[in-house]
């Protein structure tokens, strides 16, 4: 009986703890929006690129040159 309580604790205590010891500061967590937002606006010339790509295609390839 002893040991069926001890686990049952053991369960219930590991359950309600989760993985909250595995956290990131204010401060890494904007350096981390940063990062994507820095990302992103470096790939948007890129999107754009493909966006404005409105001059005929060469005709020797099937694929989209620059």
């Amino acid at each position: 009986m002893r040991v069926r309580v001890l686990f049952l604790l053991l369960v219930g205590l590991t359950i309600s703890t989760g993985c909250s010891g595995v956290t990131k500061s204010p401060a890494e967590i904007s350096r981390t929006v940063e990062q994507s937002v820095d990302m992103d606006l470096r790939q948007m010339t890129d999107d754009l690129n493909m966006i404005w790509l409105v001059d005929r295609q060469y005709r020797l390839s099937k694929w989209h040159m620059r």
